[in-house]
């Protein structure tokens, strides 16, 4: 009779570099225990995928001004600020992205004014602005 192979009871101190193509090499312990599925991946990275080919096709149709034009529109609409106590819904980026039309999960599960964390206005900014 064989006897079964003991499994050490604690973690190892460092993992090894994954050999081959499988899988980039993080430091994190759960990408090396955890494989990832190809398609997670795509599911993660399909809004960037498709802005890109959307940002192609127009290209290719009415040049390289309209592309550009839309990509500065997203930088000046991601450095626009508001207070930091309020929400922000982010409706010229969705409209810029075509999101304005679509129903998602955020859209009627997990709002704002549904959730049960409320904070104080002038504690938030004296805290953003070290005061």
């Amino acid at each position: 009779m064989q006897h079964s192979m003991k499994v050490p009871q604690e973690m190892p101190e460092t993992f090894n570099k994954p050999v081959g193509h499988s899988m980039p090499y993080e430091k994190n312990c759960r990408s090396q225990l955890v494989p990832e599925h190809p398609v997670q991946r795509s599911v993660e990275n399909f809004e960037m995928h498709r802005h890109k080919l959307n940002m192609q096709m127009l290209r290719e149709r009415e040049g390289i001004a309209a592309p550009l034009k839309i990509t500065m529109e997203l930088k000046a609409v991601a450095k626009t600020g508001h207070l930091p106590f309020l929400p922000s819904s982010n409706v010229h980026r969705d409209v810029l992205m075509g999101n304005d039309e679509v129903i998602q999960f955020s859209d009627f599960l997990n709002t704002y004014e549904f959730s049960e964390f409320t904070r104080q206005p002038h504690a938030v900014v004296e805290k953003q602005l070290g005061i």
